[in-house]
């Protein structure tokens, strides 16, 4: 059985060829339970946006003395080694990484991985969307689903993200599975029972409601 290894990478931005990894986290889990984790901070030799600053909290004076990308790349591919990638939206983490071991001549992934943002709708066509949640199948929305709020600050950091990531691919195995001791009304899952749209959880002081997110006539609610 292979390793899983669990990752979370920040970037420059959005495209996977041309923005670069400022910070890699991975945690490798073999079948007998042995961890073992990799973190590094990336100097990707040009500035940091500041929409992506805002995101993460990394600055340009935060990676003056890190490593560049030349110099890790063997290392994380090496660490990965022929792991199972596990990963929220696994294939912007995945077009990162491939990027990078095609510029430094080191061998391509295997194929293959877990994305828990599709199972995450597989399981949940429409999960409810939480106050804070962002959206339906956020991996901080389903933080909040699954109650995990508490555990983990509301960071947008490599190591955090992955910490998190962890709780929910158990989380939602242990729903598969049917052995999660939680049960959830369908419209929370499945949306609203009249039009189908994802709900929105509205929590008060006395109630807390499933709200129909149609901008349509629909005005369906439920008290949870």
């Amino acid at each position: 059985m292979k390793s899983l290894v669990f990752l979370d990478v920040e970037s420059t931005g959005l495209n996977g060829v041309w923005d670069r990894v400022i910070e890699i986290y991975m945690l490798s889990v073999d079948h007998q339970g042995d961890v073992e984790e990799y973190h590094s901070l990336i100097n990707p030799e040009r500035p940091i946006p500041n929409r992506i600053t805002e995101i993460t909290g990394i600055t340009d004076n935060d990676l003056i003395d890190a490593p560049t990308e030349v110099e890790v790349a063997t290392g994380i591919r090496s660490f990965i080694g022929d792991g199972l990638l596990v990963a929220h939206n696994l294939s912007f983490d995945r077009r990162f990484l491939e990027s990078m071991f095609q510029r430094n001549a080191c061998p391509p992934l295997t194929a293959g991985g877990i994305d828990t943002l599709a199972i995450s709708r597989q399981l949940f066509p429409k999960l409810c969307i939480y106050p804070q949640g962002g959206g339906s199948h956020k991996l901080k929305n389903l933080m909040y689903h699954f109650m995990l709020d508490k555990q983990f600050a509301n960071s947008h950091r490599a190591k955090d993200d992955v910490m998190l990531l962890v709780q929910v691919y158990r989380k939602l195995q242990d729903y598969a599975h049917g052995t999660l001791p939680t049960t959830y009304p369908r419209a929370l899952t499945h949306g609203c029972p009249s039009c189908g749209t994802t709900m929105h959880l509205v929590d008060t002081r006395d109630k807390r409601e499933l709200v129909c997110g149609s901008r349509s006539q629909c005005q369906y609610r439920l008290v949870v």
